[in-house]
């Protein structure tokens, strides 16, 4: 297609005459009032809400259902409305609203340029701006292929992006962003993470004879001091963009009472991932040094404690190179859409990188929303003005990436 068939600049003029502070704030509070709570709730509202809003414009929309009442939604507009052409990616979910709201979590309001409501951030509001610029894309330009990828659980066990790898076909599509909150930062890389689940058992004992015992807490205490240990020496060896590997011990759950030597612990481990690195590996790797340390330890009857363990849940990391076309192409519209043309690496993890490893393609983080100040916090509310900015970039980005795929 050439440059005098797709006038670039007059679409991009009439595409963001169409982007709508006032639609982008309606639809946005009805994905809030839809809740979505993960765990506690289901995504079920929230996804009709969305499907409605695609439908409307003419999209074709398939739901997949992953769990009762918990769909993926993939939404196809543009072109033949079968794919292919620019992939847009969101979760349907939410975090619990928890306590310490000024008002009802789910009753969104807006003061000034702000929308509260659990979810603004993180991604209702995202997943609107998201909506409004495939509609204003596809109104002056109706031969673009746009895609929506919405999924379910992304905020616990990622059993939605999961299952949409496990059965969409793979490639297609020629460049992917996720909606998330980079408080409109272009994110070009984020590690990988993995949900380690390691048991201990060991021997119970009276506590007025500890040493008839083999406590699973000093064990536990073993393997606590030789991750942090571990830890250091992965600071040391990461990754020239996305930094290092790390290891968290988020939880520990061990014994039965303060007069019994413990026989069982439990811990949640967080290990973020560099690329190349597989968790399976890593898990297995682990548990042969903690084995061997155990079997080193001075703890009483180490020889009858066991640890075993499993990959309760992996999202991998991906990386496109800061001058990459997509990487500058979204760098650009981020500029032309009034804001900075900033990228960055992400300390959090996100799906993109399934999508970026099933379809091969280039992918970046952008969305309205700040990650570490509202997302999942009390009150949690975004920008509208960046919303709207949001919806432009995206826009822009939909418009550029068409032209330069056949230019």
């Amino acid at each position: 297609m050439s440059l005098q068939a797709f006038d670039v600049q007059r679409h991009e003029r009439a595409a963001l005459q169409r982007i709508e502070r006032q639609r982008i704030v309606e639809l946005a509070g009805e994905l809030i009032a839809a809740g979505g709570e993960n765990p506690g709730g289901t995504e079920q509202g929230t996804v009709a809400v969305l499907a409605a809003a695609l439908q409307r414009l003419g999209a074709r929309v398939s739901l997949d259902a992953v769990a009762p009442q918990r769909p993926n939604l993939v939404a196809h507009l543009g072109g033949d409305a079968t794919g292919g052409g620019l992939l847009f990616l969101g979760h349907s979910d939410v975090v619990p609203a928890g306590a310490g709201w000024h008002g009802d979590p789910f009753t969104p309001r807006v003061d000034g340029d702000r929308l509260t409501g659990r979810g603004a951030s993180d991604m209702k509001g995202g997943l609107a701006a998201v909506v409004v610029a495939m509609a204003a894309v596809n109104a002056v330009a109706p031969q673009i292929p746009l895609t929506l990828v919405c999924t379910v659980d992304e905020e616990a066990d990622a059993l939605g992006v999961g299952h949409y790898v496990a059965t969409a076909p793979a490639g297609g599509y020629t460049g992917c962003v996720v909606a998330e909150p980079t408080d409109l930062v272009g994110i070009i890389g984020c590690r990988g993470a993995a949900n380690l689940r390691l048991r201990i058992t060991g021997a119970s004992a009276h506590a007025g004879r500890p040493s008839d015992g083999a406590s699973a807490i000093q064990a536990a205490a073993e393997v606590i001091s030789w991750l942090r240990a571990d830890a250091a020496r992965l600071a040391d060896t990461g990754h020239p963009v996305l930094g290092a590997a790390t290891w968290n011990v988020g939880t520990l759950h061990a014994g039965h009472g303060t007069s019994i030597v413990p026989d069982t612990a439990e811990l949640g481990v967080d290990r973020r991932l560099l690329p190349g690195e597989d968790p399976q590996q890593i898990l297995e790797q682990l548990l042969r040094r903690l084995r061997l340390l155990i079997a080193d330890s001075a703890i009483p009857h180490r020889e009858l404690i066991q640890i075993t363990g499993e990959v309760q849940m992996q999202m991998p990391g991906f990386l496109t190179e800061p001058g990459h076309p997509f990487t500058r192409r979204v760098c650009q519209a981020l500029a032309d859409a009034g804001a900075s043309a900033e990228t960055g690496i992400w300390t959090a993890s996100c799906e993109g990188g399934f999508l970026a490893e099933h379809h091969q393609v280039p992918t970046l983080v952008l969305g309205p929303g700040e990650i570490n100040t509202q997302a999942h916090q009390p009150n949690e509310s975004v920008s509208i003005q960046d919303l709207c900015t949001a919806a432009r970039a995206y826009a822009l980005i939909a418009l550029r990436h068409h032209h330069h795929q056949w230019d």
